[in-house]
């Protein structure tokens, strides 16, 4: 007997076959698949304690969004206008937030996720990110677990000179303290130690802000930090997950090698040159590629010719700030456009393989490939169901992978389970009070902003362009 049997939709394995059966059935076994077929191959005799028909449905693999940010979705168009962004999130995150706003932010992100399918997902905390209290990681950890995704989340180095003086919000007040480098990487082993599977679904990665040196750096410093977090996550066995971009990848290789590997993903990756897409591919490296990011506009990802090399690409949202989304369906799109475009080839990136760029490749770079990212016997029931009886999905004959790659919305899933069980039904969330998380978040935003000084929230919220053609970004 099974403890869940779906039958009677559309079901895309994205297995190593490309196996679809129209209809087919899913069956689950505690937090595991227990069998999956065509429904002719269903025994008759085949009985389970909660049976789905879901005729009219597509079954697949959970999506996985491999890059985020924990803060963003209490500061979405924030600082819009500017075109360094970075430094007005540093402002907030590491001078203006408290432990609720890491908690109730993480809650929302991680909801608005689910709803769009995605049963994995990856955030650093704050940007680059924020490494100088664990309390606030464990706060991330609690707001995005309530929700039933299975979350992946880290510090590591920042950006920025050092040392840092983030502050901390204690008894209504803030009191600034000093963070060293020294403590980046204590505070990121003791992490990774002590948090990563202390939960089922938790997962403590090594998560530094950017490998490319900054000006201000010195060479040894700069092959210093990298080195620290390629031990940690080698000696723990974690992913290695940060940014990069131009010259970053050819300092890093030439200074600390170890750094990269299959289990190490680069978000953007723009402005590559032919020797660092060589690196990527010789390494094993993983780009994390966001098609929807400000990071493509100065600079292109050359995801083709990382591709042909031999190198992975897998897609990401890098959600949520300050002009994006965590509908990843709409990245998948968006994906296929600017590289056909740049290509100069319309049957590029076919809708198979960017199926896979959100779940089995994902789950492959991240290290859990074993765990979920297809549906095949023996890996936890990570599901989706999505809603096909739809006029812009409809006729759902044929092509199934087509179909619900140009097609398919975030809001067209309909039910959603993470380790077998069943976060989400008919769009209703059921681990949490989805009303409660956004009545959290508007509280904890409005906090945020009765804390920043009148002067800086004026700044933050400004937007003098809103119809101007013509608007050009402030510096």
């Amino acid at each position: 007997m099974y403890d869940l049997l779906i039958k009677g939709a559309a079901v895309i394995t994205v297995d190593p076959a490309h196996r679809t059966f129209m209809p087919g059935y899913v069956a689950v076994k505690g937090d595991t698949i227990a069998a999956v077929g065509p429904l002719e191959e269903l025994p008759e005799d085949a009985t389970a304690a909660r049976v789905i028909d879901a005729e009219g449905m597509a079954i697949m693999p959970g999506l996985i969004d491999g890059h985020g940010h924990g803060g963003h979705c209490l500061t979405r168009t924030l600082g819009d206008q500017y075109e360094d962004w970075d430094f007005m999130a540093e402002d907030i995150y590491f001078r203006y937030t408290d432990d609720f706003f890491w908690y109730a932010e993480a809650a929302l992100a991680a909801a608005e996720r689910v709803k769009f399918g995605i049963t994995t997902g990856v955030s650093m905390i704050a940007s680059t990110p924020r490494p100088d209290r664990i309390e606030i990681l464990e706060a991330h950890f609690d707001g995005a677990l309530k929700t039933g995704i299975r979350e992946l989340s880290g510090i590591g180095f920042c950006d920025g000179p050092w040392p840092k003086h983030p502050r901390v919000f204690e008894n209504g007040v803030f009191k600034e303290k000093t963070l060293t480098p020294e403590q980046v990487v204590e505070n990121t082993e003791w992490a990774v130690k002590n948090l990563n599977g202390k939960r089922k679904k938790q997962f403590c990665i090594v998560a530094p802000g950017n490998l490319t040196p900054r000006e201000d750096d010195t060479p040894e410093f700069a092959a210093w930090k990298n080195r620290e977090m390629a031990r940690i996550a080698r000696e723990y066995g974690v992913a290695l997950h940060t940014h990069a971009r131009t010259k970053g990848i050819q300092f890093t290789y030439d200074t600390t090698p170890e750094f990269f590997g299959p289990t190490t993903s680069l978000t953007h990756s723009t402005g590559l040159t032919e020797e660092e897409i060589k690196i990527i591919a010789d390494t094993g490296a993983v780009v994390f590629h966001g098609p929807t990011t400000r990071a493509n506009i100065s600079k292109r990802c050359p995801v083709y010719e990382i591709l042909r090399a031999g190198g992975e690409v897998v897609i990401v949202t890098d959600g949520t700030a300050p002009d994006r989304s965590y509908d990843i369906w709409r990245d998948m799109k968006v994906f296929q456009v600017i590289h056909r475009l740049h290509e100069n080839n319309s049957l590029l990136a076919p809708p198979g393989r960017v199926l896979e760029m959100c779940t089995i490749r994902a789950a492959r770079a991240l290290g859990i490939d074993k765990l979920t990212g297809s549906l095949e016997v023996g890996k936890r029931a990570d599901i989706i169901l999505v809603d096909t009886r739809q006029p812009h999905l409809t006729p759902f004959t044929f092509q199934p992978e087509l179909k619900l790659v140009y097609f398919a919305q975030g809001q067209d899933v309909d039910t959603v389970i993470v380790d077998g069980e069943i976060v989400m039904e008919h769009r209703k969330l059921l681990c949490c009070d989805e009303q409660q998380i956004l009545r959290d978040a508007e509280k904890a935003q409005k906090e945020l902003f009765e804390r920043l000084e009148p002067e800086k929230l004026e700044r933050y919220l400004r937007f003098d362009g809103l119809y101007d053609l013509e608007a050009k970004p402030v510096y």
